[in-house]
């Protein structure tokens, strides 16, 4: 399957470069980043943002020509990483290709929608509503980023890093040490911020922490939508508990992790409505 993907990689945009790195993960060149991603790529320069970034290979990607080979259909899809972004191609594209062929993705934290609503598959991170002609999507991880749960390396109850605290947030020279310093602990703290979506949850239950998820209650049902809320909320009222109560630590864990999505995970789901 070939598939155009159509953002301005101007920076970090975690839906976005999720979805594309599943894509490129499970279709090599036959995804095709129309605006090279440079951010993505193992050759790039330093980045200061961790577990998705300077992870593919640089692989040679024919990005030429693009009008003629969307006009010849040499696309089978075709996707928008970032719908309230970017658009180059957008007249083109609606016009030669059939509405079950074209998607957008929205990562915004906002719960506002474009005009694309209808015009192909949308897909909403910070979905509020029931409208059905919205479809979510969540953030995932990398496959290589999910460590194995260890229970004999955890030490203390709460991770260091933590939202509330700025000066916690000391990590940024090593991925290694942020991921650690999660795996270390029983639980690490996780609200929401500018979404209710984050990374931070996913890499606390890739690093085989459980997440203390504060105000998880007042999230809505289609954001996060593969996340367990009942076992989000048990790990909050029985948080105390542990490292005495392991025995029942480990199921927990592994329930949530249930709804954690690798990014082919996610390259998946979206090709499932585009095929």
């Amino acid at each position: 399957m070939k598939v155009l993907y159509i953002t301005a990689a101007g920076g970090a945009d975690y839906q976005c470069d999720v979805l594309f790195h599943g894509l490129r993960s499970l279709l090599g060149p036959d995804c095709v980043d129309v605006q090279k991603i440079w951010f993505m790529y193992d050759t790039s320069p330093s980045y200061m943002f961790h577990s998705l970034y300077k992870l593919l290979p640089d692989i040679e990607v024919d990005r030429d020509d693009i009008a003629d080979k969307i006009r010849a259909h040499y696309f089978d899809a075709v996707i928008f990483g970032s719908v309230h972004r970017c658009l180059d191609h957008f007249d083109l594209v609606r016009a030669l290709y059939p509405r079950e062929k074209i998607a957008y993705i929205d990562g915004e934290d906002h719960h506002l929608v474009t005009p694309q609503v209808g015009h192909g598959w949308y897909f909403k991170r910070e979905l509020q509503d029931d409208n059905p002609g919205l479809l979510p999507i969540q953030f995932g991880i990398p496959e290589e980023n999910i460590r194995p749960i260890d229970l004999s390396r955890k030490t203390h109850l709460m991770a260091h890093c933590d939202p509330r605290d700025r000066s916690t947030y000391v990590y940024y020279d090593s991925e290694k040490r942020y991921y650690d310093q999660y795996s270390d602990a029983y639980f690490g703290y996780t609200m929401k911020k500018g979404g209710w979506d984050c990374m931070r949850h996913h890499e606390i239950l890739a690093a085989g922490t459980v997440p203390y998820f504060s105000g998880i209650e007042n999230c809505p049902p289609r954001t996060l939508f593969k996340f367990s809320r009942p076992a989000l909320q048990y790990a909050i009222n029985h948080h105390d508990s542990w490292p005495k109560d392991e025995d029942a630590y480990e199921p927990l864990l592994e329930d949530l992790r249930s709804g954690l999505m690798t990014t082919k995970d996610v390259a998946k789901y979206v090709l499932e409505h585009l095929r």
